[in-house]
């Protein structure tokens, strides 16, 4: 008797804290043994029991990056591997930010605006709302 497939599937662009506080949920369910799945008004219960298959692949090619992690395990119980060398940190402060290209977008477009507000106001341009005043114009009365 075939049984039937009950899957939960999600791919979604995410800011890193909230991958971080899905993580930490992960954990505590994990801690728990019932990993309770809601995307939407779909769910799925997974009790995760004894010893799991752990896959982890990280990679980096160029400026794209990908860590991914799956874990997976059967009612029959097995035998864990010994002496697996796996660790995660945080990547020391001299190596993170050429590891790391982040590019805020409304920074940039903020920047941006600044520099060409800056130009416009050395050229003497008036902007709505202002007087045009000219680079050579001082807040001293003419004399």
């Amino acid at each position: 008797m075939k049984q039937s497939r009950n899957e939960v599937i999600l791919e979604a662009a995410v800011p890193v804290p909230q991958v971080v506080e899905y993580l930490e949920q992960l954990v505590a369910a994990l801690k728990s043994g019932a990993v309770h799945v809601h995307v939407g008004s779909q769910e799925i219960v997974l009790g995760p029991r004894g010893v799991l298959g752990f896959e982890m692949r990280a990679r980096q090619k160029g400026k794209r990056q990908k860590l991914a992690l799956e874990l997976s395990w059967r009612k029959k119980l097995v035998e864990p591997d010994e002496g697996l060398d796996l660790s995660f940190r945080s990547a020391p402060a001299e190596v993170a930010p050429e590891a790391i290209e982040v590019v805020d977008i409304d920074a940039a477009e903020a920047a941006s605006a600044g520099a060409a507000a800056d130009a416009s106001a050395a050229k003497g341009e008036a902007h709505e709302g202002e007087a045009a005043s000219s680079p050579a114009s001082t807040d001293a009365p003419a004399a």
